[in-house]
């Protein structure tokens, strides 16, 4: 009767807490068809409470086997299932707890060693005291809180730095304006693309070194701003042949007298010396169509449309890295970065003074003309020496129509977020920065980063997903995708990578695909995704679990004492003792 009544005991825990699961797990099934598997895990399936209901049946279910002790051999089924369960549970609390899952996003040809958790951070920056302070978020998990207001204190130097979330939008969409009321010089305009059936109107600015050109179809669509009229005559003039391919890096150092002009080498990441001087240049990377994307630098193409270098300058002061940019010498200017070494380093490419094939270039004149140069992809050209506004023209080669319908000398553009749905698909916050008396507010989205102006101490805040860095770098040397026969549907993708783990000296080259993940470490490396463009790029999901083994010899002992029960029962009905009769005894 006793061992009755501690049965039923532990069965009045036991329930209801199986009856709160249960209802946690349809709750998180409806939460995460609205804001996606990472927001579930991290609002139900990781939270402490969710654990603490876990951790309270694994414990009812080690109180149930061990009153029973000691047990008898027909009662080991009943303790195997219970032992299999508890290690179950103790998994995945061990999992949620301290594991690591995220995405690795490899462009082909490029390593990658910082992994992005499913979880959002704010990264707040102030050159003028050198700080830089990381703030978790968990707005995604709210989605429909569009009004947060939360506020961050950052110390920044004698003053508090205030920066206020006043705003989150779980679905964003920029709607731009361009005005032509401006105060500073800003060239832009729009021109209107047409081709059989398909038109586009886009705003190219000239001074801005992302918004400067795109490609449309087969074409090169530029808005160029000549530095002086002899660039202009060489734009307008017969096409030239390129002296140095890749360009020149002109260098002058305060500590050495001269300029010194070094031409871009076929062959990188070796030390080119400068001559005379104790300083060296390495070349690491060179961009001929250079395009900056929520995954890195890469090329939107192998034409020299935007060249770009990335280098370092190495001298007794120590080591800067540098990116130069042939179109947009004043790029590095903009970003007031601290150098090592007091030098000047200017790029300059021959695409500067020639234009790329197949393109549409229009150019800025000083008499607040726009003039445009047609080129072919065998060096042909055709120059229009004024652009009407609302003129079509056609590119002769190509056949495309363009025109000329907006044409701003002094730009200002007016830029207005609104929020279509409580889904998360495109997050943009709302910032607003106080330091002292000064105000400023702006957007910014989800990878993006916004400098917001503080009178002469600006602020750098960008909005990404959190990182760890793993201990070993995975390397893209070909991605590959097989679609269906007549359709552009994926049957299956894969990745050949080379590991690297330097702190074991170790490198591994393994192919990665849909049914086969790589395994190290600890760490599994599964083909996830991928993303199409002029280069190839990968998503791996990694995931590193330490409960993993906990489950699996939980499921394989749960599994034992299911045989168990089929091995024992007949056993058991042989040792049944028989009933005995008791009657009276007839005379």
């Amino acid at each position: 009767m006793t061992r009755f009544v501690r049965l039923l005991g532990s069965l009045q825990i036991a329930v209801p807490l199986l009856v709160a699961i249960a209802a946690v797990l349809a709750w998180g099934t409806i939460y995460e068809t609205r804001f996606g598997t990472a927001a579930v895990q991290r609002t139900v399936y990781q939270s402490w409470w969710f654990q603490t209901i876990l951790g309270f049946l694994a414990l009812n279910l080690a109180v149930a086997a061990c009153e029973r002790f000691p047990w008898k051999r027909h009662q080991t089924p009943f303790v195997l299932a219970h032992l299999g369960i508890i290690l179950i549970l103790l998994g995945g609390i061990l999992g949620g707890q301290f594991g690591i899952e995220g995405q690795l996003v490899i462009p082909e040809g490029q390593a990658e060693n910082i992994l992005q958790l499913s979880r959002n951070v704010l990264v707040i920056r102030h050159p003028a005291s050198n700080t830089t302070q990381v703030i978790p978020t968990d707005f995604e998990t709210r989605a429909w809180i569009h009004e947060p207001r939360k506020t961050i204190l950052v110390p920044a130097a004698a003053q508090t730095l205030r920066l206020t979330v006043n705003r989150y939008y779980p679905d964003a969409q920029l709607h731009e304006e361009v005005l032509s009321d401006g105060q500073e010089d800003f060239p832009a305009l729009q021109v209107r693309l047409v081709h059989e059936s398909q038109e586009d109107a886009v705003w190219l600015m000239s001074q801005d070194p992302e918004r400067f050109g795109m490609s449309w179809g087969d074409a090169h669509v530029l808005f160029l701003e000549p530095k002086d009229v002899k660039q202009l005559a060489q734009w307008l003039g017969p096409a030239t042949r390129p002296s140095h391919p890749r360009g020149v890096v002109s260098v002058r150092i305060a500590k050495v007298a001269g300029n010194h002009e070094i031409p871009v080498p076929d062959t990188l990441g070796t030390p080119v010396p400068i001559q005379g001087t104790p300083y060296t240049i390495i070349f690491k990377e060179y961009f001929p169509d250079f395009l900056l994307t929520e995954h890195g630098l890469t090329n939107r193409s192998a034409d020299p449309n935007n060249p770009a270098i990335a280098l370092t300058l190495n001298g007794p002061e120590g080591t800067d890295p540098h990116l130069l940019f042939a179109l947009h010498p004043e790029f590095p200017m903009l970003h007031h970065r601290e150098r090592i070494i007091d030098a000047q380093l200017r790029y300059t490419h021959d695409a500067s003074a020639s234009l790329p094939p197949n393109a549409i270039a229009l150019l800025r004149r000083e008499d607040a003309r726009v003039a445009a140069v047609l080129t072919g992809a065998h060096g042909q050209r055709e120059v229009i020496d004024s652009l009407g506004i609302g003129t079509s023209y056609r590119h002769p080669w190509l056949g495309y129509t363009f025109a000329l319908t907006q044409y701003h000398p002094k730009a200002r553009i007016v830029r207005e977020m609104t929020n279509r749905s409580n889904d998360v698909r495109a997050e943009a916050l709302h910032l607003i920065a106080q330091l002292g008396e000064r105000t400023e507010e702006a957007w910014v989205g989800l990878r993006e980063s916004v400098e917001l102006k503080l009178g002469g101490e600006p602020v750098v805040v960008e909005y990404r997903p959190a990182q760890r860095e793993l201990p070993v770098t995975i390397k893209l040397s070909d991605f590959r995708k097989q679609t269906y026969p007549g359709s552009q549907m994926a049957a299956g993708f894969e990745s050949d990578v080379q590991l690297t783990d330097s702190q074991r000296g170790l490198v591994l080259m393994r192919k990665i695909s849909m049914n086969q993940p790589l395994k190290y470490r600890g760490f599994s490396f599964f083909q996830s995704s991928y993303v199409e463009g002029p280069v190839e790029t990968t998503v791996l999901s990694v995931r590193n679990d330490p409960g993993t083994p906990l489950v699996y010899a939980g499921f394989l002992i749960v599994i034992g004492g299911v045989v168990s029960l089929f091995m024992l029962r007949p056993r058991a009905a042989h040792v049944r003792p028989s009933r005995r009769r008791v009657g009276v005894a007839s005379s």
